[in-house]
């Protein structure tokens, strides 16, 4: 076979691989911190609830 063919395909998984690898890492970067807070928030106002549910029981 051609080998510049292979190196077209190898150029364009590396790419790919490259690329992807550096859009999950500023994603995580970037939101992971807000949906830790969200957790964190979510989980709060839900111990809050079961509390007071508690509290009248």
């Amino acid at each position: 076979m051609n080998s510049g063919l292979w190196l077209l395909f190898g150029n364009a998984i590396l790419t790919t691989v490259l690329s992807s690898g550096l859009v999950i890492w500023i994603l995580r970067k970037e939101y992971l911190p807000t949906i830790k807070k969200m957790e964190e928030e979510k989980d709060h106002t839900t111990s809050q609830i079961s509390d007071s549910l508690t509290k009248e029981v």
